[in-house]
């Protein structure tokens, strides 16, 4: 009975399965085949694509897997977190697609710009410059975001930070430098941040270091906060009085919040 139960564990791990225009083979090589026109899913790349019988309407036939360290993948697919695009090239492996290589983000990896959209949740882009490696894409640097790091104007910016310096920076090629700081009750900001969940904007004015960008001042929300109309409305609070004067918000007027 023993051999049996094998025997029938490794036909069934053998076995494809064909279902809505996917093929998925089992197997420690965890790949699977699916039609262009099927999404991919979750977890995995596409690391191989062409024109075959299998799949009609013109839809390429790609073969997808689970990413790993060092895979070439082509990049017309998604790069899950925490991967990062390292290098991107011509092969005959992507159909029409360039191909690229994947690696896991660390602090101080350097990156190729079409990765941005994949950049991992807390990292910032701290320089960027023209390499080959990336071919038409300019290599850039990514770090571990902290207090007072340095970033790229086209950096995302980590929850929970704020822009509080706008500059020219040579590392950082046609985009401006920054400086980016944990939010706190009463801070300065500039305003071309992002205004932090909690966080409102209770007054407008012009600050030396934000550079072409409108300052303010950033506050805690709690019930009864007077706020600047250019702030956005925390979840569960909403305006109970708006067109409110108030000269702290300069160019906007002012609006009460509350949550009960």
């Amino acid at each position: 009975m023993k051999s049996i139960g094998i025997w029938l564990a490794r036909l069934l791990s053998a076995l494809t399965l064909v279902a809505g225009g996917i093929v998925v083979f089992a197997g420690a090589a965890q790949a699977a085949t699916v039609c262009g026109s099927v999404a991919v899913p979750p977890g995995q790349v596409i690391v191989s694509e062409s024109l075959t019988n299998s799949c009609t309407g013109g839809y390429l036939t790609e073969t997808i897997q689970p990413p790993s360290n060092g895979l070439q993948i082509c990049e017309n697919g998604p790069v899950p977190s925490p991967y990062v695009i390292t290098s991107t090239y011509t092969t005959n492996s992507c159909g029409p697609y360039q191909t690229g290589r994947i690696n896991t983000a660390y602090s101080g990896i350097q990156i190729c710009g079409n990765s941005n959209g994949s950049i991992p949740s807390g990292y910032v882009i701290t320089s960027e410059s023209p390499n080959s490696t990336c071919a038409q894409w300019y290599a850039e640097v990514i770090r571990v975001a902290g207090n007072g790091s340095q970033i790229c104007g086209n950096s995302p910016i980590p929850a929970g930070y704020v822009i509080t310096a706008n500059y020219q920076f040579a590392s950082c090629g046609i985009y401006l430098g920054a400086n980016i700081n944990t939010a706190s009750n009463g801070m300065q900001f500039c305003g071309n941040s992002p205004v932090p969940a909690g966080y409102v904007i209770t007054a407008n004015y012009s600050i030396a270091s934000c550079g072409m960008y409108l300052g303010g001042r950033l506050n805690t929300v709690y019930n009864g906060v007077t706020a600047c109309a250019d702030s956005p409305v925390p979840a569960g609070y909403w305006i109970s009085a708006n067109g409110i004067q108030n000269a702290a918000c300069g160019m906007y007027q002012a609006e009460v919040l509350r949550n009960s």
